[in-house]
């Protein structure tokens, strides 16, 4: 950093923090496009490795598509094995099967959300979704639309680190969800709609929470094979915060007791908070991660440089969690 943007970096850290109205609301979903991964998808079913960043299957073998497979046609985009889409944004998307026709069969992608939902605080709910058709494996020459495609939030987590996990049985519920079936496979449709927190939700799901018996499904193109599944792929996911004052928007932050503070040397950002061991992770407004590092003492270096913007230090120790925000000149 110059020396311009150092002081101005030490001017925010030192008036703790100071989130001007001017800043942006911040998705609280990270990797919302699943851009961000640990290496290129390799296989279908969300394995080791094989998943965008911060996400997980919470139930079965959802699967994950990138521009970067592009010689491992079951995982590829555009073209793989469950249909021909680019993605909304970026170079991927999942997908998952949402409607098993009788067989209750489902699959869902799970992340935690940067920051718990504040109750009686309202968001808006987004995200990108597009019916599979014309697969190079499933759905070939054929495709299926059904409804009940949404979000849901939690207080715990379901995720499988394995093949294998716990079992998540249908809510009959989500937060947002597709009432009508969507059926443009050529374009993504968004789907939207706010919502007003009763709880400290801490978890995001995606999928289909109501059995097939609520669920209406059917044939897109009547001269197409019936498979008797859906598959829908997912893409752009958001939860942003409306209210002044809910996660940090729009509010300037007090000094208190326990609260974090960050100091800047000129070329590393000390991290000091209360002498716990505990987790330090920077992200950008986006939600990207920039830094991460576990300390078992009051003080955790991060040195990577970081351009101009806003950006957020999540603390987290196993009794207590702490979310600040800070700019960047």
């Amino acid at each position: 950093m110059n020396g311009e943007r150092c002081a101005a970096f030490l001017a925010v850290c030192c008036s703790l923090f100071v989130a001007t109205p001017r800043c942006e609301a911040q998705n609280l979903v990270p990797n919302g496009s699943f851009e961000l991964k640990d290496t290129c998808p390799y296989t279908v079913g969300f394995q080791e490795g094989d998943r965008p960043l911060y996400w997980y299957s919470w139930l079965n073998s959802p699967d994950y598509f990138n521009t970067c497979a592009g010689s491992l046609p079951l995982v590829s985009v555009p073209q793989n094995g469950w249909t021909f889409q680019y993605p909304w944004e970026g170079e991927a998307y999942v997908g998952m099967r949402t409607y098993d026709g009788g067989g209750d069969y489902r699959e869902y992608v799970g992340t935690e959300l940067i920051q718990p939902l504040q109750v009686g605080c309202t968001y808006q709910l987004r995200f990108r979704t597009n019916p599979a058709n014309n697969g190079n494996y499933w759905l070939v020459g054929g495709s299926t639309a059904c409804n009940n495609v949404g979000m849901l939030f939690t207080t715990h987590s379901n995720a499988w680190y394995g093949t294998t996990g716990p079992d998540f049985p249908y809510r009959n519920h989500a937060q947002l969800r597709t009432t009508i079936p969507v059926a443009d496979t050529a374009a993504w449709t968004l789907v939207e709609g706010t919502f007003v927190a009763d709880s400290a939700y801490t978890h995001l799901v995606l999928g289909n929470f109501f059995p097939d018996s609520l669920t209406t499904a059917f044939q897109i193109d009547n001269t197409d094979p019936w498979y008797g599944i859906t598959f829908y792929l997912i893409d752009g996911v958001e939860v942003i915060p409306l209210d002044p004052g809910c996660n940090g928007l729009g509010v300037q932050e007090d000094e208190s007791i326990g609260t974090p503070r960050i100091e800047w040397n000129g070329e590393i950002i000390h991290v000091l908070w209360d002498g716990e061991v505990y987790r330090a992770e920077v992200r950008d407004a986006w939600g990207r991660m920039v830094e991460a590092s576990n300390s078992t003492g009051s003080l955790v270096d991060m040195s990577k440089p970081m351009s101009a913007g806003v950006y957020f230090l999540r603390l987290q120790s196993k009794e207590k969690q702490q979310v600040v925000k800070f700019i960047v000149w």
